[in-house]
């Protein structure tokens, strides 16, 4: 295996709108650190390739994740199916990133994503590649109940090419919302995917990527919504990465301990296992039903009653009171969002899956899917380590899984797509990850 990495800084002008809430506002005043397209590229002997492209974005259109592919393909001859194109979700990135809201920001930042693609080939030297799993249980928090699943078993991938060197990049798959930063935020910022990978980058050098995966109902464990818990929160993710590289790169080559007692040198175990076998890809396309909405007044309305039944409610009446909340919460994004009637019928998206060797795969999803979902993907596909990227080649927003439905909450009410989407996408999932087995 051959291996490259390498970033373009894709921080768009000082005065642009960020997004990911929907009561900040303004525009941007400044930038913390800066916005980065962070690519790893992979290539075997019989001259597959993969791309792994992750950008410090809240989304990636569709048009954005085309326009990236057909110059890549253009200029480098890579194709489609072997290109994934992410986001790490910071909430502290630009509120465009369609072509349709900011036409000029995806152009440029599609030859950006195109031109770190070049340089990740040029530089590509030969590597081991190495996987294993570590527990980082103090990051996220299921946002919608304290005890819901979450994604505490992070996977590692390291492109190792040899212990004299340092590695030519960590990619990283974890699943939890980049939003240690709060509304009132208006300085550009990767948030704590950001602090990560520079964290990791410091400690074992190299390139460190972050590969969101299904946090859509995962949030981070905060002390305070400001640049310092960045870096802490960075730091607990990083500090277990860091240490899981530098278990993992005796691997191929073995680790020992001298035995004064026997004279002898006693092999260790070595966490994580390291990946033969050739690249692959494949890709599919979707086109499901898209959600109907009532209009406008009628929302108003049912706000209104469930509203009414609140307030009637005994105070000491907790978990009335949270379900009822969970509705109004549904309901009421449709006003803050503009969500209520009208919209296109059908929805298309896709789903990839890249063979990174045998037992070690990446599989897509385009957009917001719970850790539930990550999970049946994980345990349904086969595949020993399966890296699952939410918000990647395409933006459809919130895929709630059908149990999530009768409990109402914010992100029932910003799906588009009615109960069952998930289900379909992820058996999707699933048979393209087997198929590449």
């Amino acid at each position: 295996m051959r291996a490259g990495a390498a970033t373009a800084d894709i921080t768009p002008g000082v005065g642009v709108p960020l997004g990911g809430y929907g009561n900040r506002h303004g525009g941007s005043t400044g930038m913390a650190d800066p916005l980065l397209v962070r690519v790893l590229y992979l290539a075997d002997d019989d001259g597959a390739e993969a791309v792994v492209a992750v950008c410090d974005l809240l989304g990636v259109g569709s048009d954005l994740v085309r326009d990236s592919r057909r110059l890549i393909e253009d200029d480098l001859g890579i194709r489609a199916e072997a290109v994934l194109v992410g986001a790490t979700h910071t909430h502290a990135g630009p509120a465009a990133f369609r072509h349709g809201d900011a036409p000029e920001y995806v152009a440029v930042t599609a030859r950006k994503i195109a031109g770190a693609v070049a340089v990740a080939r040029r530089v590509a030297v030969p590597v081991s590649l190495k996987v294993g799993t570590v527990r980082v249980p103090n990051v996220g928090r299921n946002r919608r109940h304290p005890d819901g699943p979450t994604q505490d078993d992070v996977t590692v991938l390291v492109a190792d090419p040899g212990r004299q060197l340092p590695p030519v990049a960590t990619l990283v798959n974890g699943a939890c919302h980049a939003t240690v930063l709060e509304y009132d935020n208006l300085e550009y910022s990767p948030d704590w995917p950001g602090a990560m990978a520079r964290a990791v980058e410091r400690a074992v050098g190299g390139t460190a990527i972050y590969l969101q995966g299904a946090a859509g109902d995962v949030n981070p464990v905060w002390a305070g919504h400001d640049l310092a818990d960045v870096e802490r929160v960075g730091g607990i993710m990083a500090g277990a990465v860091s240490r899981m590289v530098n278990e993992m790169r005796p691997l191929g080559k073995g680790q020992w301990c001298i035995n004064l007692s026997w004279s002898e040198h006693v092999e260790v175990p070595v966490p994580g296992r390291q990946l033969e076998g050739r690249l692959a890809g494949a890709r599919r396309e979707l086109e499901l039903d898209r959600r109907r909405r009532p209009p406008l007044e009628e929302v108003d309305s049912q706000v209104a009653e469930v509203q009414a039944a609140i307030d009637a409610l005994a105070t000491d009446d907790v978990d009335r009171r949270r379900r009822l909340r969970a509705r109004i919460n549904e309901l009421s994004v449709a006003r803050v969002w503009g969500l209520a009637g009208g919209g296109r019928p059908t929805q298309r998206l896709e789903v990839q899956a890249l063979r990174l060797g045998d037992g070690c795969a990446v599989v897509s999803l385009p957009g917001e899917f719970f850790a539930e979902t990550g999970h049946d993907i994980i345990d349904r596909s086969g595949c020993e380590h399966l890296l699952v990227a939410g918000y990647s080649n395409g933006s459809v927003g919130y895929v709630p899984p059908a149990s999530a439905y009768p409990e109402a909450g914010y992100e029932v009410g910003m799906t588009q797509f009615d109960p069952g989407a998930a289900e379909l996408i992820a058996d999707a999932a699933v048979d393209l990850v087997r198929s590449l087995n």
